[in-house]
């Protein structure tokens, strides 16, 4: 009497049905950890915008005063964006009344805004503690060639600091309607755009490109 034999093996099909089928399972695990990330870094974006604007209120509470009178119509921080790093030297060295120089070798335009943002919201008591609830990881003193900033005032030196999204983009402080068009303090400068009835704050998003879709802004 004859035995059968069954073959108990796996085919090559099944060797391969089952590596698409892992594939797909892969895929979709990486896509879902990924919008994950992106909805963690978007709400982590948005928390520190609000702080942002808390420290900006508190700021226009305290009736910050500047010490040149062309900086008398600054009820907030001033809008520095896009300043060369000379300007932003002597604006800064204006309103404070002061000698400034940054030290920074690798120093870029985009930085100045929000590097006014940060020393101005860090002299007014009120506004540095609320400074103090941003993630460390979104502040950083750091220039284009990963140097560190500092910021000379009447011979003593302090850290040069700035505002970063989570994917490392500098955030946008805009004091002006269009601030493109704008150099210097409105009193010196007419035909500028005037004076927000309250600051902006953006960031780039995910990716890193402003005046796109994905920017998180506080308007």
């Amino acid at each position: 009497m004859k035995s059968c034999k069954h073959k108990t093996g796996v085919t090559l099909v099944e060797i391969l049905i089952v590596v698409a089928v892992i594939a797909i399972l892969v895929s979709m695990v990486i896509g879902i950890a990924f919008r994950i990330d992106s909805q963690g870094k978007e709400q982590l974006t948005k928390n520190t915008i609000a702080l942002l604007d808390a420290a900006l209120g508190e700021f226009g509470d305290y009736e910050y005063n500047y010490k040149d009178s062309d900086y008398t119509d600054f009820d907030f921080p001033l809008d520095c964006n896009d300043f060369p790093k000379d300007k932003l030297e002597t604006d800064l060295g204006k309103a404070l009344g002061v000698n400034v120089t940054i030290n920074a070798t690798g120093h870029d335009p985009n930085y100045s805004g929000s590097e006014a943002l940060y020393f101005f919201l860090s002299r007014v008591p009120e506004s540095r503690k609320t400074l103090d609830k941003i993630d460390k990881s979104l502040i950083t003193n750091k220039d284009k060639n990963k140097q560190d900033m500092t910021i000379t005032i009447d011979g003593k030196s302090y850290l040069l600091m700035r505002f970063v999204d989570p994917w490392g983009e500098t955030l946008r402080y805009s004091y002006y309607e269009n601030d493109k068009e704008k150099i210097g303090p409105p009193s010196s400068e007419p035909e500028q755009g005037s004076p927000r009835t309250f600051p902006v704050i953006t960031s780039a998003g995910p990716d890193k490109e402003f005046g796109t879709a994905d920017d998180i802004t506080s308007r």
